[in-house]
């Protein structure tokens, strides 16, 4: 049970559990390639290599573990935060706008912003899978509260299918911090065990055939 399910109030149902879309991963994966590719050079860029792995995958931790969204029945709610948790909770009944933000990627892959006004103050809640589906629940609750028919908000259904394809990107994400592991060690491998160990045998050999040319001359 997450954070957002341990504290709903009382009669409090969640409407729309939102997720955080895959392509949320694309930006520390990409720092954690750069990581890797930093390894092919000096001991400098090794160092700054692995840091750049360590910060990408930390990011990707703190987006599948710490960041959540959800539509209730009272509220909306967004929790950011692992150790140190943040929570934002809009009271619905105090919600005078929603609109969805995707660019022509978001479209294509189904995830946008959700932006909720409440006065002058502008809520936006990024890289949402399935905005429509968010946007949707916000209005239907919105719309049951201003009718004050609790018969039409207890027929609202608890919409989950937005976890399906954001566990999938996760597990995308994984195979590739993987991939990037696999090759990382390669590289610290090859670079500090292999290449070495191969140019001292190259030196050795070097040095047999140089000295083996030396006595044959003397001969």
């Amino acid at each position: 049970m997450g954070y957002i399910e341990q504290n709903l109030v009382a009669d409090e149902r969640i409407i729309f559990k939102g997720e955080i879309h895959w392509m949320r991963y694309a930006r520390p994966v990409l720092i954690i390639f750069l990581g890797v590719l930093a390894l092919y050079w000096n001991l400098w860029a090794v160092i700054a290599g692995v840091i750049l792995m360590l910060i990408g995958i930390f990011q990707i931790a703190y987006i599948y573990f710490g960041l959540s969204y959800a539509v209730t029945n009272k509220r909306i709610i967004l929790k950011k935060g692992i150790l140190n948790v943040e929570a934002l909770e809009i009271i619905l009944t105090k919600v005078e706008g929603v609109h969805i933000e995707q660019s022509f990627l978001g479209r294509l892959m189904n995830y946008g912003t959700v932006v909720v006004t409440t006065g002058e103050v502008i809520n936006r809640f990024e890289y949402v899978a399935y905005p429509a589906q968010f946007s949707n629940s916000v209005h239907e609750v919105v719309q049951s509260l201003d009718t004050e028919d609790p018969t039409r908000l207890s027929q609202i259904q608890t919409n989950s299918a937005s976890a399906k394809l954001p566990r999938k990107g996760c597990l995308i994400v994984l195979i590739l911090i993987a991939l990037a592991i696999v090759i990382a060690k390669n590289i610290l491998v090859y670079k500090y065990i292999d290449q070495p160990r191969q140019e001292q045998n190259d030196s050795i050999q070097n040095n047999k055939i140089e000295g083996l040319d030396e006595f044959t001359e003397n001969n």
